[in-house]
């Protein structure tokens, strides 16, 4: 298959960036190595049918081009619920202590129905033809002003390639001719964000503790679950508690992982937290296409948005894209609509 453009990756900057080629009636494909478009954004539809997050969560006010997108998609949002009480373990032998909070300062919204509706929306408008799962890059080779690109179901050919893998990962890819030494160096260091991460989520079939007048707010850096919140739905049908798991449980199966979680929110929110109609979790230090090895223990965010990780090389047709690299909010989903709509205008000037 030749095309115009190959675009490295199907998560939120690929799809957006394949969605705005589309638009402008430049051909593209993309190539993901998951059996499912997303990256880093993963709805779980739960036990009665109840969305969880598992990726990507939030967003803000101070997050522009992805509230255009979604307007423009005709996708709803509404307000994470938070409350001024929240749970918190001020030290790892003392019980859970509720405690008032400031009103926040910034608002976090959810999309309606889980941020995977973003993403479905954006493939929506794309020609399925067009979308290559299970299609793991393994080399890019350019030659004669062309490339060839070899990945795990097949050889696909185009004139500019557009890499959104995170840096960390882009640079594990066999290049020819290779990447420079310089960008190399930065992109290894570079932190992925969520790649340490594990979220989990229960379902309900009602939020009970809404009816108890309790809240489900909760902090700790001791405890199983580090950040706890109230998950339920925009309509109120839907009841989910969903949070992150404490790093030093990573090396526990998931089955003890769930039990220490339900002994934790059980010690605040009482036996009714047994009554779960469904537990899901997902390991992002255990994804091949998140996590890299060597960049495990990263400071959060450690070359974020560095200049060079938006080089392109092979006079600009090999662009490097993606959250990371973008000089607005990296590691965020603003940062990957931002590098979208920067690399295609970056584009725009090559054709």
């Amino acid at each position: 298959m030749h095309s115009k453009v190959s675009i490295i990756g199907g998560g939120l900057t690929g799809l957006t960036l394949a969605y705005l080629l589309n638009k402008a009636g430049i051909d593209f494909h993309v190539l993901e190595a998951r059996p499912r478009l997303g990256g880093r954004i993963f709805t779980k539809m739960s036990g009665n049918h109840i969305p969880v997050d598992l990726g990507a969560a939030w967003f803000w006010d101070y997050n522009p081009q992805l509230i255009g997108l979604l307007k423009e998609l005709e996708l709803l949002s509404f307000p994470q619920e938070m409350g001024n009480k929240v749970w918190y373990q001020p030290s790892p032998n003392q019980a859970f202590q509720q405690i008032e909070i400031p009103e926040q300062q910034q608002t976090s919204y959810r999309i309606h129905g889980g941020t995977t509706n973003l993403t479905l929306s954006l493939a929506s408008q794309l020609n399925p033809d067009k979308i290559k799962l299970d299609s793991q890059v393994i080399n890019i080779a350019y030659r004669y002003s062309k490339y060839t690109i070899q990945t795990t179901n097949g050889f696909y050919d185009a004139d500019i390639v557009i890499n959104t893998l995170p840096p960390a990962l882009a640079c594990e890819l066999t290049y020819n001719p290779g990447l420079p030494d310089d960008y190399l160096e930065i992109a290894r260091n570079t932190h992925t964000w969520m790649q340490g991460s594990i979220k989990f989520g229960l379902g309900f079939k009602t939020a009970f503790w809404k009816e108890l007048n309790i809240p489900v707010t909760a902090f700790s850096n001791f405890s199983a679950a580090s950040e706890v919140y109230d998950y339920s739905n925009q309509t109120g049908d839907r009841f989910a508690i969903m949070g992150f798991l404490n790093p030093q449980v990573s090396a526990m199966d998931k089955a003890t992982r769930k039990d220490q979680v339900l002994e934790q929110l059980s010690s605040f929110l009482g036996k009714p937290v047994m009554d779960h109609v469904s537990y899901e979790e997902y390991a992002w230090n255990e994804e091949p296409f998140t996590a890299s090895a060597g960049t495990m223990n990263l400071p959060p965010h450690q070359h974020n948005g560095h200049p060079i990780l938006r080089s392109s090389f092979n006079n600009n047709s090999l662009i490097m894209a993606g959250s990371e690299t973008s000089a607005v909010l990296p590691g965020y989903m603003e940062g990957a609509v931002n590098s979208a709509y920067k690399t295609f205008d970056r584009i725009k000037e090559l054709i």
